[in-house]
């Protein structure tokens, strides 16, 4: 069961390697979503996504 989101930045863009965490907390999917949103105004180029978080 997904319990919420990890807001996380691609070190390499699109290409496949691991991402680094940016939030320190979980939280909804449209929080974290509008966290990319105003990150993207001072840096559009970042590859950040919300990752789901297991219950495990």
């Amino acid at each position: 069961m997904i319990i919420g989101f990890f807001l996380v930045v691609s070190a390499c863009g699109f290409d496949v390697c691991d991402a680094m965490p940016v939030s320190e907390r979980i939280m909804e999917l449209d929080e974290c979503q509008k966290w990319i949103t105003l990150i993207h105004e001072k840096r559009p180029a970042a590859v950040l996504y919300c990752l789901p978080v297991n219950d495990d």
